[in-house]
């Protein structure tokens, strides 16, 4: 199966033989692209979960349709050798002579989805929190593809593609002045100007969490896009490699020194289906107008335009021309496809919503507290669960992926972390308590091995553990079913950024957001 014609092709008679033998398959797919320790780590506790190991590696030219023609770094054959030479063993055991992989299969550009999985159909998948939506997850083990779901989480710090990019930016602060000071107060200057968007829902809380992602010191952007119910967000990234003279010189967003997020987002969706609609931070320059017509895009939503209103004339002019609707959400100018200007309408706009005065009963909520809630998106999901009678914390209700479930708690991760931290994990109380008087001895010495558990899939090497208790207004929490955070900071070119979480909450709505579709509890 390693050499010769057949080398890289599903090995049918072992897979089937290891089957008769009542073995355990394990299915474990990605690129393998500049190849890590956590790489190392995710396919030998992949092996861990099976007995027999199928790994799907992704060829150059799967990789290049997805992201981008100066990926990979690492040639299929080389990716392939280098899990085929891993040894057998616990992680950091090694067995000299054994391959890790029982099968080694490269995936093709044209293989249609799940193509892998609808032929091995294995007894587990490995995946990482990001591969798929639970609703495909739900899909695979629903017709059968899969028997079960291995979750597991990041096996390193950061990714390759985040060290390669911080190496880049150390690069860049040696080039301009004050870099790293000039880039967080530009960032910071950006949410803080465009904050007024997160009480239109998603996805503007979490594209404004995106410029943390941004690497221009001038105008950092974002933009996101939904297919298939799922986000997908890109930022602008400079040209690290450009000569000092030209970067110091820099006085626009010229196309040739910055890979725009519109550019960005497209590399990272591309595959994954058509795009009808996207949203921005900034209004596209020409070119991604252009690029963006090209990919059948017919509605853009942004929040704002250049500080130079000329320097994106070229493009609203363009829009127009090739009938793209484009919103203006923050001054609720809407333009349909003809460049007529039409009554104003924000995104996702709410109905029912109620004036929020000093006599709304915040405690009268029985499953969420909506003063501690940061964003407009995460308001809106809590008081719909709330309006069905529903727990937001009960993990046949979350949103976000389970990535273990012990006797009394389950693991997942928090959908909305605080700003400034590397990882930020859940611990959530299966039953429904409310009360650190209702915690048994059995739940307490059940929350000791979840922890340790969350701490080896997420490899946290330190940091910090609270669990939230009593008045919601004293602890913080916006949801009652008691919770524990586990959070690791993160760490920015070798150096630990400190990390402060919040234990206090307000007795009022966060100044912004709305209460929406369900009316608040009144007093008397």
């Amino acid at each position: 199966m390693f050499e010769g014609e057949e080398k890289g092709k599903l090995d049918i008679q072992a897979l089937e033989q290891a089957r008769r033998e009542g073995k355990r398959i394990g299915l474990v797919q990605g690129s393998w692209d500049q190849f890590h320790f956590g790489h190392q780590r995710y396919i030998k506790k992949a092996k861990e979960e099976c007995d027999y190991l199928i790994v799907g590696v992704d060829s150059d030219e799967k990789i290049r349709a997805r992201k981008g023609p100066n990926r990979p770094l690492i040639p299929e054959d080389e990716r392939y050798d280098m899990i085929k030479e891993l040894g057998i063993g616990k992680v950091g055991v090694y067995e000299p002579g054994k391959s890790i992989a029982d099968d080694i299969v490269i995936k093709q550009v044209n293989d249609p989805k799940w193509d892998l999985i609808r032929k091995v159909k294995p007894d587990t998948l490995v995946v990482i929190p990001e591969n798929y939506t639970m609703d495909e997850l739900k899909v695979l083990l629903d017709e059968g593809l899969v028997k079960s779901v291995t979750v597991l989480g990041r096996q390193a710090e950061t990714s390759t593609s985040n060290k390669l990019r911080q190496k880049l930016i150390a690069n860049m602060s040696d080039k301009i002045p004050n870099f790293r000071a000039l880039l967080r107060k530009s960032i910071d200057e950006t949410r803080s100007r465009l904050g007024a968007s997160l009480q239109y829902g998603e996805p503007y809380g979490e594209l404004l969490s995106h410029l943390e992602e941004s690497t221009d010191w001038l105008v950092p952007t974002a933009a996101a896009a939904k297919i298939k119910n799922k986000w997908y967000f890109g930022t602008n990234q400079c040209d690290y490699t450009l000569p000092e003279r030209v970067l110091n010189e820099r006085k626009e967003l010229f196309y040739s020194t910055v890979e725009h997020a519109e550019i960005n987002l497209l590399k990272r969706v591309l595959g994954k289906g058509e795009i009808d609609t996207v949203y921005v931070t900034l209004f596209p320059c020409d070119k991604c107008m252009k690029t963006l017509i090209d990919s059948g895009v017919k509605k853009i939503y942004y929040l704002e335009d250049h500080a130079d209103k000329n320097w994106s004339k070229r493009s609203h002019a363009l829009a127009q021309k090739k009938n793209i609707e484009i919103i203006n959400v923050l001054e609720g100018i809407r333009i349909d496809n003809q460049g007529v200007q039409l009554e104003s309408i924000s995104v996702e706009q709410k109905d029912s919503s109620q004036p929020v005065g000093e006599n709304v009963d915040y405690y009268g909520y029985k499953y969420i507290y909506p003063p501690n809630a940061r964003y407009q998106e995460q308001l809106d999901i809590m008081v719909t669960r709330e309006e069905n009678d529903q727990d937001p914390l009960d993990e046949d209700i979350i949103d976000q992926p389970i990535v273990y479930i012990g006797d009394h708690w389950y693991i997942s991760e928090n959908r909305f972390p605080h700003t400034g931290n590397g990882k930020q994990i859940l611990i959530i109380a299966r039953d429904p308590v409310y009360s650190e008087k209702d915690l048994t001895d059995e739940m307490w010495i059940d929350l000791k091995k979840t922890w340790l558990i969350a701490n080896e899939k997420y490899s946290i090497s330190g940091g910090g553990f609270c669990l939230r208790f009593g008045d919601p207004a004293l602890s913080g929490a916006s949801l009652k079913r008691l919770h524990i955070h586990i959070i690791q900071p993160s760490i920015n070119l070798g150096q630990v950024e400190k990390q402060r979480f919040s234990i206090g909450g307000r007795t009022e709505l966060k100044e912004g957001l709305v209460l929406t579709k369900t009316a608040p509890k009144i007093v008397g």
